[in-house]
């Protein structure tokens, strides 16, 4: 800027502002097409992420379920409950809480996605475009 100030400048100025990005917009600049556009992306996005949550989930699942299933044969083998089937068997128990506590938890992906639709579906409230 201390050059254009003084006087200094001899030749051509090019100056890239990129005004005329329309790749990325902001959501209120939207026009209700592209808002619905918008709107089925990120569902889409949001499915693919809890599909990939939930195949996640159902290992650890599936996991538990081994476990607890190893304790199960091991306490008929011997006949009765040492610590041996008692710690896999609680292994088994821990691993399925923490699995269905993870299920239940949004990601932060996910919380974001859930965000941006409900400032897509205010937007088009807003705009009468949906009741």
């Amino acid at each position: 800027m201390r050059d254009f100030n003084s006087g200094d400048i001899h030749g051509d100025v090019q100056i890239n502002d990129n005004s005329n990005n329309t790749k990325y917009k902001l959501l209120i600049h939207c026009t209700p097409e592209e808002l619905i556009q918008e709107e089925s992306h990120r569902r889409a996005l949001l499915s693919d992420e809890r599909s990939r949550k939930n195949r996640t989930n159902f290992r650890f699942f599936g996991f538990a379920i081994f476990l607890f299933s190893i304790a199960f044969f091991w306490y008929l083998i011997q006949g009765e409950i040492d610590i041996a089937s008692l710690v896999i068997g609680m292994a088994s128990v821990f691993v399925a809480v923490k699995t269905l506590h993870a299920a239940d938890t949004p990601t932060d992906f996910e919380k974001r996605q859930l965000l941006t639709l409900q400032e897509i579906s205010t937007l088009l409230r807003e705009r009468g475009v949906r009741r």
